[in-house]
């Protein structure tokens, strides 16, 4: 809105609306005689008040997402670097830990306006005509875009909904029932007896729901002990042997794992991955060798060489996955399972892990790792997966044994099939990005219906894989997020990175329901017990670049034991099928260790 302009000491001013914030920057004049008028100083003083409260707001906002120390030395020495005052009259320590998370968003927030502004702040103060100008420019931007999907990924993804379904179903009939066990167990003698069997109506269908609950209470009680049993064999764990497994630090470690549909004795593998870019196989227990005609060989023990592969890629292995086993029987060809490998050469690959049919019975030593006719298994290449634009970094197979993932710093993430990729061509079902920095850590959920990604900007992304949608994200670290892993229960999400914490997010609620001040140095790996086993998930196990791994309770979240031994980071680490929870572990002094 323009006035008519007027007249004074022979100069023409133009009279502008004043009532917004602030003035859009005008056109550039053609006479130069003409003058615009500037806010006044109450003006200005609102508009520096109103930029207050919003760089306030924001600071509040990233609050909580700022980690501070816990203990109380700790944060009286951060306020004191500070310069503010370490106590206020009434504050008790909480409060003073809250002042400090507080002190850190506003320095946060001040630096980020210092260097140019902050989204959001500035987008609220401009014109109604320069707002309506951004908000195109961010639909331009954010605009959500849409491929046809080639018609194997329909096909995949008809497997993917079919598999998780029938998945989904077992697990909520088992939550369902250990959850009308905890409603009974929890009761008193008095109150136990939910329902009346001597009711008229209805009398044998509430006698069944009486014997039901009271089954689920017994499979509780059940639980309950065997988790006791697992928390001790936890605590009592101690280094069982070591073995030098590369000649270069190793990077990655992975161990074998049973399907719901394999319910055979199959071998306790473990697969590692180097920085000379090679794989090899090693034996995780002495009562698993299970020969072509189905015998039963003990004449190993943990830790012995059972395949090597020098050359796999051409430079460091970053990630590595072992397929699960999914049926008893040994395939035609002797393939026992399969292991996928994510490196910084612009590629993975698979390979089959094969029974040696000249394998010898007395040579299992490193140094003949050359002499692979000595060893009980092969490891062959079977697909090569190209297509990334950069470095790749984690890898993980689906639960059908059908499809791997992997990363990339191209800042996407890719699905692959297994079955029909061969060492010509990768066969890529999905190409997904949406990321804005470089993709690192990938899991897939039990159940198959979804997979987490994280990348180096703190964001932590879902995916429904029978959609092909984004369902939700996740923001709380404070640096970058390098690994994600499922719990067995379906409902949380652990994920972990550069700020030494463990998050637990709960996809039903869709927020953090625990946050767990795990370690001191970059966090490596996670990884959850297996719940095919006696361990149901009880456990996690994390390792660092502080050279521990540790082991935590799922009930509480609370450390049940630390794991060190390694001269150096920890590199990765996994938990071994079976009851005696064996935990493997890879370092940069280039040793394996296997706990028990």
């Amino acid at each position: 809105y323009q006035q008519t302009p007027t007249h004074l000491n022979n100069q023409t001013l133009h009279h502008h609306d004043v009532f917004t914030t602030a003035p859009t920057a005008p056109a550039a004049p053609t006479d130069t005689s003409i003058e615009y008028l500037s806010l006044t100083a109450e003006s200005l003083s609102a508009q520096n008040a109103h930029r207050a409260m919003l760089l306030d707001l924001e600071a509040r906002k990233r609050a909580s997402t700022i980690d501070v120390p816990t203990l109380p030395g700790q944060v009286r020495d951060a306020l004191r670097n500070l310069g503010e005052p370490v106590r206020l009259f009434g504050e008790d320590l909480a409060e003073i830990r809250q002042r400090l998370r507080m002190v850190l968003a506003r320095a946060e927030v001040r630096r980020e306006e210092e260097l140019g502004g902050i989204a959001g702040v500035e987008e609220q103060m401009l014109f109604p005509g320069e707002r309506g100008n951004m908000e195109e420019w961010e639909e331009e931007v954010t605009e959500v875009t849409y491929t046809h999907a080639s018609m194997e990924l329909i096909q995949a993804r008809k497997v993917i909904f079919d598999y998780s379904m029938e998945r989904s179903r077992r697990r909520l009939d088992l939550e369902r029932r250990r959850r009308r066990g905890m409603v009974r167990w929890t009761r008193g003698k008095k109150r136990a007896r939910l329902f009346n069997k001597d009711d008229e109506e209805e009398e044998d269908y509430s006698g069944e729901i009486y014997v039901s609950l009271k089954d689920d209470s017994l499979i509780l009680k059940e639980l309950d002990e065997k988790c006791e049993k697992v928390y001790k064999t936890i605590r009592n764990q101690a280094l069982e042997g070591s073995q030098y497994g590369d000649v270069r630090p190793l990077s990655a470690v992975c161990t074998s794992s049973l399907s719901l549909e394999c319910d055979g004795r199959m071998p306790k593998l473990i697969a590692t991955g180097g920085w000379s870019g090679g794989i090899k196989i090693w034996n995780g227990g002495d009562d698993h060798n299970i020969s072509k005609n189905g015998s039963s060989k003990s004449d190993v023990s943990p830790l012995d060489l059972m395949g090597s592969k020098s050359i796999v890629h051409e430079d460091r292995i970053m990630g590595i996955a072992m397929r699960p086993y999914l049926t008893a029987t040994v395939s035609t060809d002797g393939g026992f399972t399969m292991v996928a490998s994510a490196s910084i050469d612009l590629t993975a690959k698979l390979c089959k892990v094969k029974l040696n049919p000249y394998a010898g019975s007395d040579s299992m030593d490193v140094d003949e790792a050359k002499g692979n006719e000595n060893l009980p298994y092969t490891i062959e290449e079977c697909a090569h997966l190209a297509g990334h634009a950069a470095r790749l970094c984690s890898v993980a197979f689906h639960p059908t044994g059908k499809y791997v993932a992997t990363t990339s710093f191209d800042h996407t993430w890719r699905l692959w099939d297994v079955e029909t990729s061969n060492m010509e061509e990768g066969r890529e079902l999905l190409l997904q990005d949406g990321h804005a920095r470089e993709v690192y850590g990938v899991g897939f959920h039990p159940d198959g219906s979804l997979v987490a990604t994280t990348d180096f900007g703190g964001v932590v992304q879902c995916w429904d894989l029978r959609t092909g949608k984004s369902v939700c994200h996740f923001l709380g670290h404070a640096k970058r997020v390098v690994c994600s892993e499922f719990s067995p229960n379906g409902f949380q999400l652990a994920t972990a990175g550069d700020d030494g914490t463990i998050k637990i997010w709960d996809l039903r609620r869709r927020r953090p329901s625990a946050s767990i001040p795990a370690h001191t140095n970059l966090i490596t790996q996670l990884k959850f017990a297996h719940s095919t086993s006696p361990q149901y998930g009880e456990f996690l196990a994390s390792s660092s670049f502080d050279g521990t791994g540790k082991i935590w309770s799922t009930r509480d979240w609370k450390m049940l034991n630390t794991l060190q031994g390694h001269e150096g980071k920890v590199m990765g680490i996994d938990i071994l099928d079976g009851p005696d929870c064996g935990i493997v572990t890879c370092g940069y002094d280039k040793t394996l260790k296997l706990w028990k």
